[in-house]
């Protein structure tokens, strides 16, 4: 029986888990598929009136799209950014906290990137603050056999829609590698990595 040891790394330890957040990171991780939480704390209204609240996604060199406003005591959809549409909420018990953070359901790939919090005061003053949101992906890698003959069996390691790309490693029940050569990669459309390795095992292991 052959027995393999496959082995990958994730670029960021930080998406172990799924994601996670503190109240002043500049910096939040998640995987794509589940739910996020942008932060925003500021200083509470001075007044029951809830300032408006708008989050926009920053890109160099384009114009900020909106992805909530919250205006006149409700969200204002007039001028959403279709992507986030059903997406993105505020946690409503807490504005009177000056708790304007902003929850993500369903974290697309395409997420990533710089967000802006700007609170907009009844007297026209403005605070803001910038938090980056980095997206990961990843599958239950594949392990399959290729083919088989009277050389041996051809074993290949497929691991889908990866981000960031993963590192790959075949070993065998001693540790040791089975193959130096490189695993395959490639990006798909989604803008994550698809990585597959092939190892030949001539000589089987058994227990």
């Amino acid at each position: 029986m052959y027995i393999l040891h496959l082995f990958l790394l994730l670029w960021a330890l930080l998406f172990k888990g799924g994601s996670s957040a503190h109240a002043q990171s500049n910096q939040v991780y998640a995987f794509a598929g589940g739910n996020t939480i942008l932060p925003c704390i500021l200083i509470p209204p001075a007044s029951a009136d809830i300032p408006t609240v708008e989050w926009s996604k920053v890109v160099e060199g384009l114009k900020p799209s909106i992805v909530y406003l919250y205006r006149h005591g409700c969200e204002t959809f007039a001028m959403k950014d279709p992507d986030f549409e059903y997406r993105t909420s505020l946690i409503l018990r807490e504005l009177q906290n000056g708790n304007f953070s902003l929850r993500i359901s369903n974290v697309k790939l395409s997420d990533s990137g710089m967000y802006q919090c700007m609170i907009i005061q009844n007297n026209g003053t403005k605070e803001e603050t910038k938090v980056e949101l980095v997206v990961g992906s990843s599958s239950e890698p594949k392990l399959s056999v290729v083919s088989a003959d009277g050389d041996g069996v051809t074993v290949e390691c497929e691991a889908l829609c990866w981000m960031p790309a993963p590192q790959m490693t075949i070993l065998d029940n001693d540790g040791k590698r089975l193959t130096d050569e490189e695993p395959k990669q490639e990006q798909d459309p989604r803008g994550c990595y698809n990585t597959r390795q092939n190892v030949t095992l001539q000589n089987p292991v058994s227990r």
